[in-house]
């Protein structure tokens, strides 16, 4: 029969002749001393009600934070990932299929947001809140988890950091998925750790970890350092396998309906989703720095998901695993070619990740706290965890070689020692997989509890070591935690800092513009040509917010001066060309389309749109000839195939017509210009039934277009008639 183990608190009992009660404190009064103990006590004896307070606390702490952010410009206003995880929720709401033959990025968090829309309506202020209610389970999740590894006091302050760090709220009020794995990954943890004799536990730690892969494919790398726990903590094989298989089963079982959805529409053989094949090359390619850096050729704004880029690469149309087996390719073959480089990058990324430096991409959180109650206490912000987290790493992994099981763990089950270490042995997992790619904040977000646990242990033990009998060893912690603190230093980086101050502020442009606040958007850029006047790509794209805030004279005026100075800035010519034509200058346009293809002939969407030049001044057959050079340049060129069926509809060639809409929607099926015109040809042929399914797209597409709903109803009672 195993005994009762003995609590943190209580010392080892050949230390103490016989018990001894505790001198009475004078006066009544409790001395000031004993309060750490009787904490300590109520700890260990309540753990369900301390982990209950803690959610309390943290779910006050989110409060605040919701209340304030909610109306803020980065809570209205969505970009790239957020931008796209709200479109796909919105088209599972309305029943649109997926676009393309394989999911680009998780379909896990859009269908979460799918449920919420439902719910409370297409509200971002409802996603947050229950979000940031969820999120809060983060931090007594971490109390008791830490409360395996360290003392319960100790295990608490892990905990409190949870609850009021910063930067960890801000990201559970992001449309991302970041929160989500957080939680999975520390689900997984905490029930791996609490039973791993037990099979439920083994299976739910399984499906935990597979919603953590579902949110991103490289936690598969977890996957053998969960079973290898489950192996050093079961005994007997039958067990351990046992525990294995359950575990991997319930991974499986969470990752089996998007393997099947692969399956059976992937062209090209895919694991899990599409973007891991971009993320490796924009981590490891030619022109990589260890941080989010878009190629030269690679235009995020028009081909988000690099389906065009990949076509004009290879001459066909391109769906998004063959993108994605084409990405992987090319960094692959550009890694073996230069190994040394590959492998210098892999390790500056690693140093990247535990650096106390922020690295934001498009969301930053140094920025959006300015004035809110975030940036200033109870909250604090910094990573300063990161450093300490490799610390205690370090004294995990240590203490592991000198000590045996414990006989002090705080319940039956693991040794304290074990935990730390397995807690250790997945921040450092992780932190490789991360650094297979490119270094972010939001990416070392999931990462935090078990860093903030992990520093929380580090300090623990240089206490213990310093109040004990080693005390020489507290010397060798404190000099190796200083190593890490100066190795991790924001200077000794040599990053161009202004230039990502400069990318905030083009992103918090592009942010006002897309809630038409179009003034607030001209003075960031003005803000960020304050560092660098003569930066040509911010002023070219200094001239193109000029000219969507209305100031069309001036932004020529930019133009003008910059392509004096550049002429061969190609995406100038191209971008002056939108302006011209948008201002129904189109003669001067086609001179500035001109330039732009003869800098660069790749460049489909200067084809596309010298095509509608040439259409609006007459010239059919010029603008035929470019469009077909749009499209062979990029196959699934949705909007060359569009305007090449709308040229032959004025042509009076209806068959030629449809068969444009139709190649424009198969290349991207919710594409609205195609499907309208579709609707309109099929509508005047008097195809009825037809005519009617496109119209439901289009409204499937876009509820408030009026003249579908229109349309479709002058259909449906006809048919009724």
């Amino acid at each position: 029969m195993r005994t009762r183990p003995k609590r943190w608190h209580e010392p080892a009992a050949s230390m103490q002749s016989k018990p001894q009660k505790p001198p009475a404190p004078s006066r009544g009064r409790l001395p000031l001393s004993a309060l750490p103990r009787m904490l300590g006590a109520w700890l260990e004896s309540k753990p369900a009600l301390a982990a209950f307070v803690l959610y309390l606390i943290a779910a006050a702490l989110r409060a605040v934070h919701w209340l304030t952010f909610r109306d803020t410009l980065l809570a209205r206003v969505f970009l790239m990932d957020e931008a796209y995880y709200h479109a796909e929720a919105l088209s599972l709401v309305r029943g649109v299929p997926n676009p393309t033959d394989s999911y680009f990025m998780t379909p896990v968090y859009p269908l979460f947001l799918s449920l919420v829309y439902r719910v409370a309506g297409e509200s971002a202020s409802a996603v947050y809140a229950v979000q940031l209610l969820l999120g809060a389970f983060a931090a007594p999740c971490v109390f008791l988890l830490a409360r395996r590894a360290m003392p319960a006091t100790w295990a608490a302050a892990a905990g409190l950091a949870v609850a009021s760090f910063a930067p960890m709220v801000f990201h559970e009020a992001l449309l991302l998925v970041e929160w989500m794995i957080l939680l999975a990954l520390l689900g997984a943890t905490l029930l791996a750790v609490r039973a791993p004799a037990s099979r439920a536990h083994a299976l739910a730690s399984g499906a935990c970890l597979g919603i953590a892969v579902l949110g991103r494919g490289s936690n598969m790398l977890l996957v053998p350092v969960f079973a290898a726990w489950f192996f050093f903590q079961c005994r007997g094989r039958s067990r351990v396998l046992a525990q294995v298989a359950l575990l991997v089963l319930g991974c499986m079982g969470m990752l089996s309906p998007l393997l099947v959805y692969n399956a059976r529409h992937a062209e090209q053989p895919l694991l899990l989703t599409a973007n891991a094949g971009l993320n490796l090359y924009l981590g490891n390619g030619p022109e990589a720095t260890g941080l989010f850096l878009v190629p030269e050729k690679l235009d995020i704004a028009e081909d988000p998901h690099a389906l065009r880029y990949v076509q004009r690469e290879t001459g066909m149309r391109a769906t998004a695993s063959v993108a994605a087996r084409f990405w992987m390719q090319k960094t692959l073959q550009w890694m073996r070619s230069h190994p040394r480089r590959a492998l210098e990058l892999l390790v500056w990324k690693w140093v990247l990740f535990w650096n106390r430096f922020s690295f934001p991409q498009v969301e930053s959180f140094e920025t959006a706290s300015r004035g809110l109650p975030l940036g200033r206490l109870p909250f604090w912000h910094g990573h300063v965890a990161l450093p300490l987290a490799f610390l205690g790493a370090l004294l995990a992994f240590l203490g592991l070689g000198r000590e045996r099981r414990s006989q002090q763990a705080m319940d039956p089950g693991p040794a304290p020692v074990h935990v730390a270490g397995f807690v250790a042995a997945c921040t450092l997992t992780y932190a490789a997989s991360i650094a297979l790619f490119f270094i972010t904040d939001r990416y070392r977000m999931p990462v935090m509890p078990w860093a903030l646990l992990l520093s929380t242990y580090g300090v623990w033990r240089f206490v213990a070591v310093l109040r004990g009998e080693h005390r020489p060893r507290a010397l060798g912690i404190a000099a190796v935690a200083a190593l890490l603190f100066v190795l991790t230093d924001a200077e000794r980086l040599n990053l161009d800092r202004p230039r990502m101050e400069r990318d905030l502020r083009v992103h918090e442009a592009l942010r006002y513009a897309k809630a038409d606040l179009f003034d607030a958007a001209v003075g960031e850029y003005r803000e960020a040509l304050r560092s660098a006047p003569q930066d040509p790509d911010l002023r070219d794209g200094f001239a193109r917010m000029l000219a969507r805030a209305g100031q069309d004279t001036l932004a020529l005026v930019v133009y003008h001066d910059l392509l004096l100075e550049k002429p061969d800035f190609a995406r100038a010519w191209y971008n002056l060309g939108n302006i011209l034509r948008r201002t129904r200058r189109h003669a001067e346009a086609v001179v500035a389309y001109e330039r732009s293809v003869a800098l660069e002939p790749w460049r489909e969407s200067a084809w596309n749109n010298l095509g509608e030049c040439y259409r609006v001044l007459g010239d059919t057959l010029a603008a035929a000839r470019a469009y077909r050079q749009a499209v062979a340049l990029v196959p699934g060129h949705e909007q060359a195939l569009n305007n090449l069926g709308a040229l032959r509809a004025t042509q009076g060639d209806a068959t030629a017509a449809e068969a444009g809409f139709r190649a424009a929607i198969a290349a991207n099926p919710r594409y609205l210009p195609a499907w309208r015109n579709l609707a309109i040809l099929l509508t005047n042929q008097q195809r009825r039934v037809e005519a009617r399914d496109s119209w439901r797209a289009i409204l499937a597409l876009d509820p408030g277009d009026t003249l579908a709903s229109r349309v479709l109803n002058e259909i449906e009672s006809q048919r009724q008639d």
